[in-house]
């Protein structure tokens, strides 16, 4: 499947201000079938209390759901890819 440009920029914008927003956020891969997503192996470093780990996963998933919202057909550019910080 192709991807409407538009599409593809707003999901690297919203993904880079994620990452902004969580600088312990390493990376985290979105998994699912059909039309469910859900977030996994989410990499936090220095390691984080449980109440902070979950405040960066809420993040997250807020964050894509907001996109998915806004742009449903993102959900295909998602699904089954790895995000990882950029190191420069």
């Amino acid at each position: 499947m192709r991807f409407q440009h538009q599409v593809v920029d707003q999901v690297e914008q919203q993904l880079q201000m994620l990452f902004s927003r969580c600088p312990e956020l390493s990376g985290f891969s979105v998994r699912g079938e059909a039309d469910e997503l859900f977030v996994s192996d989410v990499g936090i470093v220095p390691r984080l209390s449980a109440e902070q780990y979950g405040e960066i996963y809420q993040d997250i998933a807020l964050t894509l759901s907001e996109l998915l919202e806004e742009r449903p057909e993102a959900g295909e550019l998602l699904r089954g890819r790895t995000f990882a910080r950029e190191l420069h």
